[in-house]
């Protein structure tokens, strides 16, 4: 939990460029707001989020932001669907929505270790790669055996950018109304050094929240991806 004013006024679905002191900066979705304070969700998956673990009580980051847009809030029957730490936005939008009893979760992550806040969501549906709780794999027919059963006015979404892309084809295929949350290296926030581009759409600004005809527009969506050094890479 991380005291910040600014911060504590954006919208689920914005986000943070976090810098820990001697290591580096990374983005970060706010998973969760009170007063003037934000709740970081953070992997372990380098070396600054790695500094970020080691951090205690009392200690100081820099935050700037919150940056891009966010979530609308939902209205009707919603179904959100997260993979892996993609559950932190999504956390965020459930704690903000006017009526959570309308809202269907399913979550999936790698392992049972890896699922989070879920006595606070309460899944209907839950998937894991290892098969140690729920379905054994990923969201995506879960995602399916949710939609047969259940009348969807809009799905959001967040995890990796394949599972994302499913998500998409199913919601283009029915007529479905979708939100997703798009991931990509980013080194500025501001639109500037353009690391984040996905053809000509800015994650960090023009998203990360992209709805379905935005996406149906990008041609690299669920294709590539670039390194932080640069280097595009096929997802």
């Amino acid at each position: 939990m991380v005291k910040d004013p600014g911060a504590s006024a954006g919208k689920p679905g914005q986000f943070m460029m976090v810098w820990v002191p001697g290591s580096g900066e990374i983005p970060l979705a706010v998973s969760a707001r009170s007063n003037e304070t934000i709740q970081l969700t953070v992997k372990r998956r380098g070396d600054t989020s790695e500094s970020l673990h080691e951090l205690g009580p009392g200690d100081e980051i820099g935050l700037r932001g919150p940056f891009g847009n966010g979530f609308s809030l939902p209205s009707g029957s919603c179904l959100l669907v997260a993979g892996g730490y993609g559950i932190a936005p999504l956390r965020h939008l459930y704690r903000s929505a006017p009526d959570a009893a309308k809202l269907y979760v399913v979550a999936g992550a790698a392992t049972e270790e890896e699922l989070l806040f879920l006595d606070e969501l309460n899944p209907i549906q839950v998937a894991t790669e290892d098969g140690s709780s729920g379905h054994r794999g990923d969201v995506i027919e879960p995602t399916q055996e949710v939609l047969e059963r259940r009348s969807v006015d809009r799905i959001y979404t967040a995890g990796p950018e394949k599972m994302i892309q499913e998500i998409y084809k199913m919601c283009e295929k029915t007529g479905i109304d979708m939100e997703a949350s798009l991931e990509r290296v980013m080194k500025c926030g501001v639109g500037i050094c353009g690391s984040c581009l996905i053809d000509g759409f800015r994650v960090c600004q023009d998203g990360p929240v992209a709805d379905l005809q935005q996406l149906s527009r990008l041609e690299e969506f669920g294709q590539w991806e670039r390194t932080f050094s640069g280097k595009r890479e096929s997802l």
